[in-house]
């Protein structure tokens, strides 16, 4: 019974040991000032446009060669349309210039053929 005792004793001591650790690590931090943060909310709409460039050669020369693109161009405020596709207009106009078949299209008439769904 003893040992039983001196047992729930001991993790108790530990449990509230451990409780008192946590509860100091979390009283110190409300006493540490804060560190400034550099990211700026909606950063899109604030940063300038040099600063943009700026930081996208940051990242790589690649992104801020696109970035300057995007800023040369007329329409670098607005968002980007994922709907939309970038090539769209380039594969209808290489369509309509090229009126040949290509590989695919062969292909799939060689299928048509060799099945006999005409």
């Amino acid at each position: 019974m003893q040992r039983i005792l001196l047992a729930l004793k001991q993790r108790l001591h530990k449990n509230i040991f451990v409780l008192g650790l946590m509860t100091l690590i979390s009283v110190a931090s409300l006493f540490i000032a804060a560190q400034p943060s550099y990211a700026v909310l909606h950063s899109k709409n604030k940063l300038t446009p040099d600063e943009r460039v700026d930081r996208a050669y940051q990242y790589s020369e690649a992104t801020g060669l696109l970035e300057e693109d995007k800023q040369n161009s007329g329409n670098a405020n607005e968002p980007f349309n994922y709907n939309e596709k970038a090539n769209e207009k380039t594969v209808i106009k290489s369509k309509e210039e090229n009126n040949e078949p290509n590989l695919i299209e062969k292909a799939q008439d060689l299928i048509q053929k060799v099945t006999g769904n005409d």
